[in-house]
């Protein structure tokens, strides 16, 4: 070989020997380093991941209001039984009437008779209880009230001295009060006046005397 050739074959091996070092250093140059790789793994995490979860707030309980205790029922007056003379053996008539506080029945009375039935008249009030009906004949009464007291006069003079009855009030009232409701006439016979009065509430009922009358009062509910 002579000495031409010998350095043409020298620099063909160099030229390789470069182009195989510029090869490698491309290939290192090209490799992304671990930052750049974090920042692209970042960059590729999904734009509409899931947010974490807050808490909720927590509701903050209200006070249960204390329900208002109702009074008691009020306590029904006891009827006491009273006995006493009525001012005479002859009762004309019965009225209705009422007030602020109670209700009032009264029995309006007049003259003695001449002739009377014997013996000095007489009356009573007494509490009373079903069944309700009508003197000798025993029909039934429907009386209307939550109680019901009863009034007999005895010793009653039922015929005027002409032969008329005495007695031309209205036998059956229905006033409809806030206590008294209902009153009936359910005994008219030998010598005996008796009544049924029905109400309403735990007012005390009361018999007083009032001039030539009676009156039988029923006290509204306080």
């Amino acid at each position: 070989m002579t000495l031409v050739a010998r350095h043409a074959h020298v620099a063909v091996i160099a030229l390789a020997v470069v182009a195989v070092l510029v090869t490698a250093c491309s290939s290192a140059s090209s490799e992304p380093s671990p930052s750049t790789r974090a920042v692209a793994t970042a960059s590729a995490a999904p734009a509409n991941a899931s947010p974490t979860p807050t808490a909720k707030p927590t509701a903050t309980p209200t006070a249960t209001p204390t329900p208002t205790p109702k009074p008691p029922p009020a306590t029904a007056c006891a009827v006491q039984p009273e006995t006493g003379l009525p001012p005479s053996d002859r009762l004309v008539n019965v009225v209705a009437s009422t007030t602020a506080d109670a209700d009032l029945l009264m029995f309006l009375f007049g003259n003695d008779a001449i002739e009377g039935p014997g013996g000095p008249p007489s009356g009573e009030l007494s509490a009373a209880e079903p069944p309700f009906t009508f003197g000798p004949s025993g029909l039934p009464i429907e009386m209307i009230g939550e109680s019901v007291v009863q009034v007999v006069f005895r010793q009653m003079s039922l015929q005027a001295d002409t032969g008329q009855p005495v007695y031309e009030g209205p036998p059956d009232l229905s006033p409809g009060y806030p206590a008294l409701k209902h009153a009936v006439l359910y005994d008219e016979s030998e010598g005996v006046i008796g009544w049924y009065v029905g109400y309403d509430g735990p007012g005390c009922v009361t018999l007083t005397r009032d001039g030539p009358n009676l009156i039988l009062s029923f006290a509204h509910a306080g």
